[in-house]
């Protein structure tokens, strides 16, 4: 009996072996070269144009693509062999996404699909090469409903996105014309999240805009969507984007990529109900390109900074723009320096990427950045050979860790975690209590707003107008308007409370390495060492069980080991030895009673742990 090839359906994306059907009914396999008509011929038996992917140039079918035919057979298109438009370096770089999600897209259909994937691992690369190279194809045949709408989270990264699509269009079609140009810019559409917020806020004629941009993109890409979760405790209108994405699913094909996406896809689960897992794909990230990990007290930054071997570059990732400021005074025009344009303190001063970073490479030896840096940006410069992370949220640590761009096995880097537990002059974890308190500052107002208009005006009424207001401003989760009135951003609400619950935790716990692997969202397949200073470490094991004058070990140990004083005040014995033991050492002390010169004084000794 005659298949009937008007039955036909797409099934299956195998890349891996075990991925392969294996089901007892027959295949029939098309083999050849790469743009010899394989994916053409298999169209033209089934009648359809668009079953089996055709591309314009040689190499865009990757993997093993199964058609059920009449539920009785199999045609396979496989991948082509011998010429490809691209290095076997490029294949390499963007292939691993591509490889994964093979030509499925082109039948995923309206709904949601998440790609939970690392740093560098293509998925940027998936949507402006091959998902935009298949768009084209499908415009030149006529097909003009396939076009893409790409959100990112910063100004500076739809820049970067804008020169990277000119960038990868000519690398797979060559030389183009400026018609060709404008083809590929007609199918592929990328603006920020923020001016979406803005059209979802705004009148009748920015609604009109907003559903003529939904209306004319059938596929709509939200890159960096951790940006839910990490921008809704500074940014008010986070939510409109978020609520338009999720109304979006139901006649959009929305693709939501992220490396950190965990609370975002916890959000979108709640919020629009779960994934489907089939439309779920996965890539770890791998940090082959660590060679050392350390946690560092705050207090030795500048120290291990002006020790790095000259030529070495360094990234610091800080936590706050007065940070910035802090490391300018002591660096001045040696070191380079970045934060948002949202940072409404210092955004004109610290805000020109072009003065940071230029083509992938860092442009001074030491470049300090807040969590601005840790969105999308890579850096591709063989001379990054540190990273330090002075941050607190185990979601922007990540984010920061992935901004180096290994270029081969060789271009490896050490990394830098911050210890708050070394914070000897206000306390243990004293740096995480200051956050939380910052965090609480933003929340107050909003709690109360929550509370209901009773609670709302008691707060108003709590303290000097002009007071209440300042925090007002300050909160970015709650926001007052003389025309619309107040107006509170629910996922910002979410995102501070879960914040200050996890600073909870691990303020509540004294070991703080501790904690932070509990909460990282990375393995780096190794573990993280205390970093030590040589000549400390041989100045306690020279001085093992020698009682010293209190005064003349806090001087020997402040030298040796970098610590400054803070308001003049020096640590005692408890805060010295709370870094210490990172050197299999810690003090004990004895008081002299005697009737001589030594008569109440303090002696230390140091022993082994």
């Amino acid at each position: 009996m005659a298949l009937n090839f008007a039955k036909a359906e797409f099934v299956r994306s195998a890349g891996r072996r075990e991925d392969f059907i294996r089901d007892g009914l027959p295949q029939f396999a098309f083999a050849g070269r790469s743009n010899v008509g394989k994916s053409s011929v298999i169209n033209r038996l089934v009648g359809r144009k668009n079953l089996a992917y055709v591309g314009a140039s040689p190499g865009k079918t990757t993997q093993v693509n199964y058609f059920l035919i009449d539920r009785r057979a199999y045609l396979v298109d496989l991948p082509g062999y011998g010429y490809a438009r691209v290095s076997q370096a490029e294949k390499e770089r963007w292939a691993y996404a591509s490889e994964l999600i093979g030509d499925a897209f082109q039948h995923w259909g309206n709904g949601r699909v998440l790609l939970d994937m690392g740093t560098g691992r293509g998925k940027s690369e998936f949507v402006i090469r091959k998902m935009a190279g298949w768009a084209v194809d499908q415009f030149l045949e006529g097909n003009c409903d396939n076009r893409i709408l790409m959100l990112c989270p910063l100004t500076l990264l739809h820049e970067d996105l804008e020169n990277r699509r000119r960038e990868e269009y000519l690398t797979v079609f060559g030389d183009a014309s400026e018609e060709e140009w404008d083809l590929y810019e007609e199918v592929l559409t990328v603006i920020t999240y923020q001016k979406l917020e803005q059209l979802c806020k705004g009148d009748a004629s920015d609604h009109r805009s907003l559903q003529k941009l939904l209306d004319r993109h059938r596929i709509i890409i939200a890159d960096e969507c951790h940006y839910w979760s990490e921008f809704s405790a500074f940014n008010i209108n986070t939510h409109y984007s978020f609520d338009a994405l999720l109304q979006a699913e139901k006649d959009h094909t929305v693709i939501y990529m992220s490396a950190t996406g965990r609370d975002t896809w916890k959000l979108l689960d709640e919020k629009g109900g779960p994934t489907q897992p089939e439309r779920i794909y996965r890539l770890p990230q791998h940090y082959e390109y660590v060679k050392a990990a350390y946690f560092y007290a705050r207090h030795n930054l500048v120290t291990i900074l002006k020790r790095l071997p000259v030529g070495e570059k360094a990234i610091v990732f800080v936590e706050l723009g007065d940070d910035l400021a802090e490391m300018e005074k002591i660096f001045g025009d040696t070191a380079a320096y970045y934060c948002s344009p949202f940072n409404e303190r210092y955004r004109k001063k610290y805000s020109d990427l072009s003065v940071c970073v230029k083509d992938g490479q860092q442009l001074k030896d030491i470049l300090f950045t807040t969590k601005a840096m840790g969105v999308g940006i890579g850096l591709k410069d063989r001379g990054v050979k540190h990273i330090f992370i002075d941050q607190w949220n185990p979601l922007e640590i990540a984010q920061s860790l992935g901004r180096k761009r290994s270029l081969d096995a060789d271009d490896t880097c050490t990394v830098y975690f911050r210890d708050y537990s070394l914070d000897w002059y206000w306390g243990t974890n004293s740096g995480l209590k200051k956050f939380r308190r910052m965090l609480l500052n933003k929340y107050l107002p909003a709690q109360a707003y929550m509370a209901g208009e009773e609670e709302f005006d008691k707060y108003l009424h709590s303290d000097d107008p002009e007071v209440i207001q300042k925090r007002i401003d300050k909160s970015k989760i709650l926001e007052h308007n003389v025309v619309t009135g107040y107006h509170i951003n629910p996922l910002g609400i979410q995102q501070v409370e879960h914040d200050i619950e996890t600073l909870d935790d691990m303020i509540s716990t004294m070991n703080y390495p501790e904690s932070f692997m509990k909460y990282a969202m990375f393995n780096l397949h190794q573990p993280i060492k205390a970093y030590r200073f040589k000549d400390l470490e041989d100045w306690l094991y020279a001085h093992l069980n020698q009682p010293m004058d209190s005064e003349e070990m806090t001087e020997k140990i402040m030298s040796f080991g970098y610590i400054e004083r803070y308001q003049g005040r020096e640590p005692g014995q408890m805060g010295l030895n709370k870094f210490l033991p990172c050197y299999g050492v810690k003090i004990v002390s004895d008081r002299e009673n005697k009737r001589n010169e030594n008569r109440n004084k303090t002696f230390w000794t140091l022993m082994k742990q």
